[in-house]
Order: structure tokens, then C-alpha cells, then sequence
């Protein structure tokens, strides 16, 4: 951890922009990486969000739990990239169209440990540990490294909800008190495979 903690340290002052930290990156060997010390003292059968640093960048590490997925989820307001340390990262990407009332479900990729995952501003996505007995733990890497979910899309494709989270929402999910949502819209879509 401390070979990506000089890399991303580097950065500061410059400006940020996807293709520099992936060159940043470059150099880091993620399937060698020690980050066990930053687990100490967390349940890894449950879900954790575990700070590493703040600057220049946001990164932490992420406990899955089998089969455990984040919302299907807008990128509003930060861009960055996620890297499986230990079993496998599915991302579904989706397209929204408003207008059509209709949500465009792209196929699934896997991702190994080491491999990079970017997330753009404005992707729509979901991020799931598909195994059904063993705990996910990835690194995730954001730019800017303070933002808020305020306008932040969620989806629940199942029953065709959609609601946009405000400035009060901690984190992406469903369940969240009500007042941390701008609105919540019911039969807001279908969905679509693009396949």
C-alpha cells in the first residue's frame, strides 16, 4: 500500500485527470499489494467502506459480502477507478433515457484482481461480488476526494424505481431516511437488454 500511497501522494498539485492516474497506476503491482493491516478490527462478512486517505484523492477499500451489490448508480458528482485485490467485480453498465422512459442494460464484465475498473462521470452502473461464499475486497481510487451525492440518480431495475439522492445522503443506497431524497418515482422506466 505504501508503493500506491507515494504514486497517488505524487499527484498532488497537478491536474487530475483519468489517463494520469492510470499512469500512475501503472507502476503499482495490486496482486502484491499489502492492505490487510486496514482490515483489522472490520466484520468481513458484512459490507465496509474503509478509509485509506482523503489527498489528493479519495481511496479506500471495500468489503463485499457474498453476492452483495451496490444500487444500480449514477457517478454525478466523482469519477475515479475500482481494483479487485481478492475474488472477482462484476460492473453491469446502463443507459438511461428519460424522455423514452427506459433503462438499456449492457452486458456484464468480470473483473479479476489487479484489473482496473473506470468510472467515469455520469456512468450508470452496478458493481456486485457474484460469488455466493466468498468476500470481495477491492481499492477504490476517486477524484475529487470530498464530494456529496446531492442530483445522484439510483435505479431499482426490479421494481422500475428511480430516485435522486440530495445533499443529506451518506452513501448510495435504498435505505436511507426519507428526507435524504429529492424524489422517489415509481414505474419510472423499463428495461431494456442491449444484447
Amino acid at each position: 500500500m505504501k508503493h500506491l500511497l507515494e504514486a497517488i501522494k505524487k499527484l498532488e498539485g497537478q491536474n487530475i485527470e483519468p489517463n494520469l492516474i492510470r499512469k500512475a497506476l501503472s507502476d503499482v503491482s495490486f496482486t502484491n499489494i499489502s492492505y490487510k493491516e486496514y482490515l483489522d478490527g472490520h466484520d468481513m462478512k458484512t459490507y465496509n467502506r474503509i478509509k485509506v486517505c482523503d489527498e489528493p484523492l479519495q481511496v479506500f477499500l471495500m468489503t463485499w459480502p457474498p453476492q452483495f451489490l451496490l444500487p444500480i448508480h449514477q457517478h454525478k458528482n466523482f469519477w475515479g477507478f475500482v481494483i479487485p485485490l481478492e475474488g472477482i467485480v462484476a460492473e453491469t453498465i446502463y443507459g438511461y433515457a428519460a424522455r423514452k422512459k427506459k433503462i438499456f442494460l449492457h452486458p456484464t464484465k468480470t473483473y479479476k484482481p489487479g484489473e482496473l475498473i473506470y468510472e467515469p462521470y455520469n456512468v450508470i452502473h452496478k458493481l456486485q461480488n457474484t460469488s455466493p461464499i466468498d468476500t470481495c475486497i477491492s481499492l477504490h481510487i476517486y477524484h475529487p476526494p470530498f464530494y456529496n451525492y446531492k442530483g445522484t440518480m439510483i435505479f431499482d431495475a426490479q421494481n422500475r424505481k428511480l430516485a435522486v439522492l440530495n445533499e443529506k445522503a451518506s452513501m448510495i443506497s435504498w435505505d436511507l431516511p426519507a428526507d435524504h431524497y429529492d424524489s422517489i418515482v415509481d414505474d419510472a422506466y423499463d428495461v431494456e437488454k442491449l444484447w
